[in-house]
């Protein structure tokens, strides 16, 4: 027997692969359901991001999608279940492997296919913009066969390109909900319908993985839709037209539509930059094709590819070329500072299981440690991460020079392990022995600064921390009072633009900042706190909130709780630090003696004491509380007046309540006599309120809370009203200032 009859294989582009006509692809029902999810679809992404910025360099730029084992079917009429035979494909091929992957290129081209035809219905109705609408019309119908087959009979005439069997059946004209049921079809089949109708674009199932991978496709598309305004994932659109010919772009030289592009007209600057998205998944996304003769061959192949071992990292591979280097150049691998430093970046995966996890830290910190040595975003694409390790090291000549590379390396390994993966976060404080010489005041504002930082998701500030980490871990003059210090100033810099900011240009400032002054490339020379402060502090001035009026100003209408929810916790904390009842404005704060009553430690920020944000204004009241209606006007009950710390218990019990309940459960965590709170539920009679012996207890073991004194001041029958939450707003804005410019001066 001929081996190679056994196997039909073929490389072609995902557009050859897509457009070979009157093919339907049918998932048997053995294969597991669609199951890919966000981070599966970040990586597709940022793939053919990566290779259209790869292109303008490179010309050649391929990226290979992996394979497909197709079998043609021969049985239709016994093996296509269920079926009406009028709308069965002219050849229906069985996926034995790769339904995943196709079945989510068919979803990005239906998101493409929108974007497109969306942006194209915009233009203007001039004779300038014919080409360009004519450009669309191209892709449109390229992208159309990407997610269906043109049955050229029935209604709709298309169908959707890949059903899954038992549960889909293609049909001629009958009711799309009846007949695919399955989530991918059930989307096409109805996107299809709205192209044929002329309607709107269709929603995915609600709570459903297609739904979330598509809300995630076009995010990252809006990214590439708006690349022309500010972004590092993917090139504007004149670079765009520099570098990539328009005939592989659109057909043929127009040049009346690159003017409109040097002329930054934002639709066409759009569509440029979705069409080169466009033309990298068709022509330079590239597919092999297994097709055996029988499906026995085709599950022997399967099996093969799938049953053993787990995907090598970018780390794992590169891990060979720094032994051989050590070995043939150095003094051996084994027992060397090579393997010592080495060490500490494979612990960050060791103790992980499945392959995907150790992928996902792979990226998280070959991530983090390129942006640390010089301020670019890697890719997380495995063969972009192995290349950009193999090139940055082998730029070095001399082995002293590359055994610092691993070095550093080693040094944000050790960053990572200690202040990002640690196990519990009440251990934080235990892992960070080399900050012990710093005051103990700072030493703990440091530790609760990077735990807020963490659950802020705000990651980019472990680039400037990490390099300052790892002048600890060398143990520099200074070094432990330098990284407490900026991590407070980090955390005062990400509070006070977060407080009257979108996340909009903040990380493009870390990456600036590396890139230009304290990467590793750059060195130690100017990684020090008091530049970086000045850095943060010119920056701030830069979008205008770099004096307290200006912040101020932006700061009362956009620090609220649906805004930046974090960010509002951490200036709760701040507003609780030393601080008392200001006794000439009751319900406010003001600040105290220093050490009177301190929030600003791990302790605090760690407990389930002031584990939840409190709307003293619900959210959503019961119908039969008294509150101002000014409040739920303009959400100015999200308005960080409104917020304060609760346990969570409490928070939940004290919910949706009005005003004088909320106000005598804060009683008993303001009360600081025994004897007074035993007879703190006789006075709540008083004001009409009657509360179960369960409450009673709850409220009676909770500990003495200091920070909800100025609320207990207000008194009972006061009023919690717009006018009020403005004012609190107003005086925590103070605090807030005054204390984050503190550690930014």
């Amino acid at each position: 027997m001929e081996i190679s009859r056994a196997f039909s294989t073929i490389s072609e582009s995902v557009a050859y692969f897509f457009r070979r006509p009157g093919i339907g692809y049918y998932i048997p029902l053995y294969q597991r359901e669609y199951s890919w999810d966000e981070e599966n679809i970040e990586q597709l992404m940022d793939d053919i991001c990566s290779g259209v910025r790869d292109l303008l360099d490179s010309p050649d730029t391929l990226h290979f999608m992996g394979t497909i084992i197709l079998v043609t079917e021969n049985d239709t009429e016994s093996n296509i279940k269920p079926q009406d035979p009028r709308a069965l494909p002219s050849r229906i091929d069985n996926v034995i492997d790769g339904q995943q992957r196709l079945s989510t290129t068919t979803l990005l081209a239906c998101c493409l296919y929108e974007k497109i035809y969306e942006i194209t219905n915009k233009l203007p109705e001039k004779d300038t913009y014919e080409e360009l609408k004519e450009a669309s019309e191209a892709y449109l119908n390229t992208l159309m066969d990407f997610f269906s087959i043109d049955l050229m009979r029935g209604k709709p005439k298309r169908k959707p390109i890949i059903i899954r069997g038992s549960i889909d059946g293609w049909t001629l004209s009958g009711e799309d909900n009846q007949h695919y049921k399955s989530d991918v079809s059930s989307f096409i089949a109805s996107f299809i319908r709205a192209i044929d109708k002329k309607s709107s674009f269709p929603d995915a199932r609600k709570n459903s993985l297609v739904a979330d991978n598509l809300k995630a496709i076009k995010s990252w598309l809006n990214r590439v839709e708006n690349a022309h305004k500010d972004s590092e994932d993917f090139p504007p659109a004149w670079q765009i037209l520099e570098k990539v010919s328009q005939v592989d772009l659109w057909s043929y030289q127009r040049p009346e539509l690159v003017s409109l592009v040097q002329n930054h007209d934002e639709k066409v600057c759009s569509l440029v930059q979705l069409f080169a998205f466009c033309y990298f998944l068709l022509e330079r996304c590239c597919l092999t094709l297994i097709q055996p003769v029988s499906q026995v061959r085709a599950f022997d192949m399967f099996q093969s590819l799938n049953a053993t071992g787990s995907p090598l990292t970018a780390l794992e591979t590169f891990k060979p070329l720094v032994v051989n280097d050590a070995d043939a150049k150095g003094d051996g691998f084994q027992g060397s500072k090579f393997e010592e430093y080495f060490t500490h970046v494979e612990k960050l995966t060791s103790p992980l299981r499945s392959a995907s996890s150790k992928t996902k830290r792979t990226n998280e910190y070959l991530n983090l440690f390129a942006l640390a040595y010089d301020g670019k975003k890697l890719s997380k694409q495995f063969s972009a991460q192995r290349k950009w390790l193999v090139d940055v090291y082998t730029e070095y000549e001399h082995i002293s020079d590359r055994e610092e590379f691993i070095r550093q390396m080693g040094d944000t390994a050790t960053y990572c392990s200690k202040l990002i993966y640690y196990p519990k976060k009440e251990n934080l404080p235990k892992s960070l022995p080399e900050i012990d010489g710093v005051p103990e005041a700072d030493r703990q504002q440091a530790i609760l600064c990077i735990l807020y930082l963490q659950d802020a998701n705000h990651r980019m500030a472990n680039t400037i921390l990490s390099r300052f980490y790892s002048l600890v871990l060398r143990n520099e003059p200074n070094a432990d009072k330098e990284f407490a210090l900026a991590c407070k100033a980090v955390a005062a810099f990400f509070t006070l633009w977060r407080s009257a900011l979108t996340n909009t240009g903040l990380d493009d400032v870390y990456r600036v900042l590396l890139r230009d002054k304290i990467s590793w490339k750059q060195g130690n020379s100017a990684l020090t706190v008091d530049a970086l402060k000045i850095e943060l502090m010119s920056e701030l001035t830069k979008r205008g909130v770099g004096t307290n009026e200006e912040w101020k100003k932006k700061a009362l209408h956009y620090l609220k709780y649906n805004n930046a929810k974090q960010v509002c916790r951490f200036a709760l904390f701040v507003a609780a630090h030393d601080t008392i009842p200001d006794p000439t404005e009751p319900g406010l704060m003001k600040i105290s003696r220093p050490g009177s009553y301190s929030y600003l430690e791990p302790s605090k920020w760690l407990t389930e004491d002031f584990k939840s944000i409190e709307h003293v204004a619900p959210q959503k009241p019961e119908t039969s509380a008294d509150w101002d209606v000014a409040l739920y006007e303009n959400s100015d009950s999200e308005q960080i007046g409104n917020l304060t710390l609760l346990p969570v218990e409490i928070n939940s019990s004290a919910g949706n309540k009005g005003w004088i309940e909320k106000y005598i459960y804060y009683q008993y965590l303001a009360e600081t006599d025994p004897d007074r709170l035993s007879k703190l539920s006789q006075e709540t009679e008083e004001f009409g309120i009657k509360l179960n012996i369960n409450t009673i207890k709850l409220l009676q073991n909770t500990s003495y809370k200091h920070h909800i004194e100025p609320i207990v001041q207000l008194g009972g029958n006061s009023k919690w009203d717009k006018a009020f939450v403005e004012k609190r707003t107003e005086r925590i804005c103070d605090i807030l200032w005054m204390r984050m410019y503190e550690w930014l001066s």
